[in-house]
């Protein structure tokens, strides 16, 4: 099989190559330029660099070669998928797109476990601090439409893929690690709200390998996949297993999510601060994809170690961390005030 992606040196796309080139397929990257290849030489392993919002340099990079599969590892605009299927129809066997599960959580309402056919839902008003991104959930959604009405099972056949918060080692995002270095620092921990809502995270390595066995099998073409771990957690579960995992016991600050909100250090431009505070539950179904691929995931007991080593070993801090003192100084003032309407409804 000749695949050819578009971004193949990012978190997800680098863990494809690896698991497509182990089985035996021939690989094309078209990527910038500007991140260092990770891969060693592979006689079945290409490269082409080029601008992805340039079309000719795209079409360039193809030059008339007919792929038996392109993945789509690195459209966030229609524009950028609308010139996509402008090049390949016609020549790419397959064309899988990286899409996510914020095509649903950008809706006023979700019915859980989330079935695929909800990512049409009407959009909830504009909510900058939306845990999926409000502007990233739009643009990928008119991705979708843009690929779905292009999508023809022989000429432009279509597949989607919608990961949850993809996690392991190399996540730049360091959303674990937000969590695992105020864990290791044996002080209290600030969580929003009550720390109830459940939540999904996934694997990379389950991402990647739902990806390459889409790619081999045309029982995916016209469908779309949620991507997902089958374990379940609320925040407070969430951070209870890492607990266990890196063998501490922190307490536990509950303070109210409009406080929370009214913090400074609760938010940069963009999200919030404190990951997979998903504020509603946020629980997607894998039914598809174990019906159609045979889809499993990896115990989070088995992948999180080796996160947690890669994270202490390469980043220094974690996103907020150098506010660590306002957050403890928070937490003692939101107990003293807890106490304080406790004594006093005692009295």
């Amino acid at each position: 099989m000749k695949t050819f992606i578009i971004g193949g040196t990012g978190f997800i796309s680098r863990n494809i190559v690896d698991i497509l080139l182990e089985r035996g397929h021939e690989v094309t990257i078209f990527t910038r330029g500007k991140s260092p290849i990770p891969f060693e030489k592979n006689k079945n392993l290409f490269y082409e660099t080029g601008d992805r919002n340039n079309k000719s340099s795209l079409e360039q990079a193809i030059n008339k070669k007919n792929f038996d599969v392109v993945m789509d590892m690195a459209a966030f605009t229609e524009d950028q998928s609308r010139s996509a299927a402008e090049i390949f129809k016609g020549e790419a066997g397959r064309f899988i797109h990286c899409s996510t599960v914020s095509v649903y959580m950008v809706s006023n309402d979700v019915h859980c476990p989330v079935t695929e056919d909800q990512d049409k839902g009407e959009l909830m008003p504009d909510f900058p601090r939306n845990p999926f991104g409000m502007d990233y959930g739009i643009n990928k959604r008119k991705c979708e439409d843009i690929l779905w009405s292009e999508h023809n099972p022989n000429t432009f056949p279509v597949t989607m893929l919608r990961p949850v918060f993809v996690c392991g080692p190399e996540d730049r995002t360091r959303r674990d690690y937000f969590w695992i270095q105020r864990i290791l620092d044996d002080k209290p921990l600030l969580v929003p709200g009550s720390g109830d809502f459940a939540f999904q995270q996934v694997y990379v390595k389950d991402t990647a390998k739902a990806f390459c066995d889409a790619a081999e099998d045309e029982i995916t073409i016209g469908e779309a996949y949620n991507v997902a771990s089958e374990e379940i957690y609320s925040l407070n579960e969430y951070i209870k297993q890492m607990s266990q995992i890196l063998n501490k016991d922190p307490e536990l600050i509950h303070i109210d999510q409009d406080v929370i909100d009214n913090l400074d250090l609760s938010y940069f431009p963009g999200a919030d601060v404190f990951p997979f505070n998903t504020r509603r539950t946020a629980v997607f179904s894998l039914d598809k994809i174990k019906n159609h691929l045979g889809y499993k995931s990896t115990p989070f007991n088995e992948w999180m170690p080796l996160t947690i080593d890669w994270y202490r070993k390469n980043i220094e801090a974690s996103f907020g961390y150098k506010r660590r003192d306002e957050e403890l100084e928070t937490a003692e003032k939101w107990k003293e005030m807890m106490r304080s309407v406790k004594n006093n409804f005692n009295k």
